[in-house]
This record gives C-alpha cells, structure tokens and sequence, in this order.
C-alpha cells in the first residue's frame, strides 16, 4: 500500500507539474471538474474492487471523432491510469493504414493487399461499420495483415486476440494467426467465439502478429473486418480508443454492429467525445436534431451497457472559417468563434443530467469564448483552428485526467 501511494503522488505531481508549466492565460483551472459526478460511481466502484483485487479488469472506451482517432486525446489517460493499476491490454485496433487514413502512433498494420475501406459517416458503399467505426474488405484468399508495435511500452504482449468480423455463416473467411514466418502463434478458442467474433489465445510471447485467412476452410468468399481487440489476464485497466474523422452521434447510433460489438466488448466506463462535427456545419446545425440524436444515442448505450459508467465531453471552441476582404488575388480567410459550440455544450450537459451521467466541459475550462486564438498563440492547434497539434491534445488529455483524479482520489485533492 505505501509502495501504491507514492506511485500516486509521483504521477500526480506529473501531470500538475505539466499543467503548472503551461502559459495559456486563458486556461480556467478552477472549472476543470467533472459535473453530474454521481455518473462516475459504477466506474469508481470497479476500479476500488480492482485496486482490492476483487476484480481483474476495468475496460474504459474513449468513443469520438479526429479529436480521438489520433489517439494523442486518450494517451495521459491510458498512461496514468495503467502506470497506476496495471495494463490490462490496449484493447481495440484497427488497420487504418489499410484503411488509408492516419491512426494511433504507437502500433501499424501493413498489408500487401488493397482492401475496401468503410467509415462510419461516409455512405461511399454498403459495407456494415463496428466497433471501431471503420471497415477494411477483400475478397482475395491471399489477404494479410501483419500488426507491429512502434512503442512496446504501450502495446505490450497480448495474451488474447479477439477478431471482429462479417458472419462465417455469411460467407466470410475464418482466419488465423501466425508470426512473420507464417508459423500457428495462437489457438481458436471456440467456446468464447462467435461467428462474428474469433477469439484467439497465444501460445507463445510476441509483440507481432499477422491476420491470415484460413485456407483450409473453402467456404469463406470474402473478409469483412472492423477491428480487434488486444488483452491479457493482468490486472490493470484496458482502455479502447475509437475515432472516426468527420463522426457525429447519428453515425454511431445508425450503426446496428457498432450497438452489438460494444456489448461484446464491454466497459466500465465511456467517455464520449462528439459534437464538433456538428457545430462545424453552421448552416445546417439544428439545435433540436442535434438533442434527439444525442437523447437517441445515450439511451442505445444505456440499454447495451447499462452498469457502465458514461461520461460526456464538450468540444472544444473550434474555429469558423470566413471569407476575409483582401485586396490579393488569392483568397485569404480569418478564423472566428463557432458560434454554435455553446449550444452544443448546453445540449451535452442538459442530456448528462437527463441520462445520470457524468460531464466535462472542456470548452469552459480551455477558456471559452475565442480560447482557440489564446491556444493557437501557443502553437498548440492547426491552422484552421479545429484540431490541436500533438502536444495540444495531450494537454487536453492531461486536464481531463485531472478532473477524473478529483474524484477517483478526492483526498490527495
């Protein structure tokens, strides 16, 4: 126990001593705290049970748009929170590089094949969309996917692999998994599987692994793939990040795969991060719409995973691009506050109460009201003033795990 609490207020002091050396006038530190808290006590209650060793594993799902599919926004929570409780695993990833779209830097997957991509808010083709709110397809025998870790540290050696995928009953391949060499690395546990999740135990350590259709079964015409989850039978936490670029909450809720691989996959805790993609069209931003799909949404969440904690977070005060009067032949443009980011929060906050979950307003607790110039000033966001460079996300990150310790360790507080 002493060993437990100076770990504690060592990684405490790190991240208020990453927020103390930070020269943002705007930032508004005394809001950075978590409303509605009693939305938090499921998630707090498993994590007691964990640190009392009556339970092995806390999944935490952090569910989003860009802001999340980088990966940097999630990054000082998994960190933290698995330095402090140990690493159950890195849960989902996805093969974005196939994909052809930009993912989380620690870990790759190459492939020799060209695949078919799907994301979840884009209606290019009629593949289904699941839990990582991607698809990749190949209809070729020969398709591989071969998974390397960039940073060990965080995607260590998984003791299981589960696969999500079309039905076998439908026609798509089993797989299996192997080494580099080709050679068995994992065995099919068809007790946990299903036909659209293959759950495979690793027989030996390793850090790399490959997707490899199965040739031995000539039933399979094609592989439909949306992502796989990566765990182990330490005790710690799992944390799952998902994000889709340009996903708003009406494409999740659409998503009947999405709905039945969450409850595959399980949480303690969900923390949604959506709704700058909707504020960003000015134009068509319907207040009201914007409610019904969020209302629509919690309560399709609440009905999969109704034990889990869930936990709302504000977007941030995203730039509105504006046509700016030059005398140049070229165009120049200004950026301004988007107007519609206040609404989008009060709707947020209005449904956490609606729903008993938890809030986060981090638009407030950047600064509010024109806080992008102010973290653009830094160098901290891109041009355009909707994203945040890599150091800006994991600031953000960084302030909500802050908030979150208030309450999973109110005394140090």
């Amino acid at each position: 126990m002493k060993i437990f609490l100076l770990m504690l207020l060592l990684l405490t002091g790190t991240v208020r001593a990453q927020l103390d050396s930070l020269k943002l006038s705007c930032l508004n530190d005394s809001m950075n705290l978590i409303q509605n808290k009693a939305g938090l006590n499921p998630f707090l209650k498993a994590l007691d049970q964990l640190q009392h060793g009556q339970r092995k594993v806390v999944s935490i799902i952090h569910l989003g748009d860009s802001h999340v599919q980088a990966g940097f926004f999630s990054a000082p929570l998994r960190t933290t929170l698995q330095t402090r409780y140990g690493n159950a695993g890195r849960g989902v990833v996805f093969p974005y590089q196939a994909a052809g779209t930009n993912g989380p830097p620690d870990y790759s997957f190459n492939s020799q094949q060209v695949w078919i991509s799907k994301r979840n808010c884009v209606n290019k083709n009629n593949l289904p969309t699941g839990i990582a709110g991607h698809t990749i397809y190949s209809s070729q025998r020969s398709a591989k996917l071969s998974f390397k870790p960039r940073e060990r540290s965080i995607t260590g050696q998984p003791e299981q692999i589960v696969i999500f995928h079309g039905s076998r009953a439908d026609s798509n391949f089993t797989y299996q998994l192997s080494d580099s060499l080709g050679k068995p690395l994992a065995v099919f546990d068809s007790v946990s599987s299903s036909p659209t999740r293959s759950v495979f135990t690793l027989t030996r350590p390793a850090y790399s692994w490959r997707i490899v259709n199965d040739s031995i079964n000539k039933n399979g015409r094609s592989s439909t793939l949306f992502g796989a989850s990566m765990e182990n039978a330490q005790p710690g936490i799992r944390l799952h990040t998902i994000g889709v670029n340009g996903a708003e909450y009406q494409h999740y809720l659409r998503s009947v795969l999405f709905q039945q691989q969450l409850g595959d996959l399980g949480a303690e805790l969900i923390i949604i991060s959506l709704g700058t993609n909707e504020a960003y069209n000015t134009g068509d931003f319907n207040p009201e719409v914007f409610e019904s799909r969020v209302d629509s949404f919690l309560t399709s969440v609440q009905k999969t995973l109704p034990d889990a904690s869930i936990l709302l977070t504000s977007p941030p005060g995203i730039g509105q691009q504006i046509r700016a009067s030059s005398k140049k032949k070229r165009r120049a443009y200004q950026y301004i506050e988007n107007k519609n980011i206040p609404i989008v929060c009060e709707i947020l906050k209005r449904q956490a109460e609606r729903h008993s979950a938890a809030y986060w307003d981090f638009y407030t607790v950047m600064g509010g009201y024109n806080a992008m110039s102010c973290w653009a000033a830094q160098g901290l966001t891109d041009k355009r003033r909707i994203h945040f460079s890599r150091k800006g996300y994991s600031i953000q990150g960084t302030l909500l795990m802050k908030a979150l310790d208030q309450e999973i360790n109110p005394v140090s507080h």
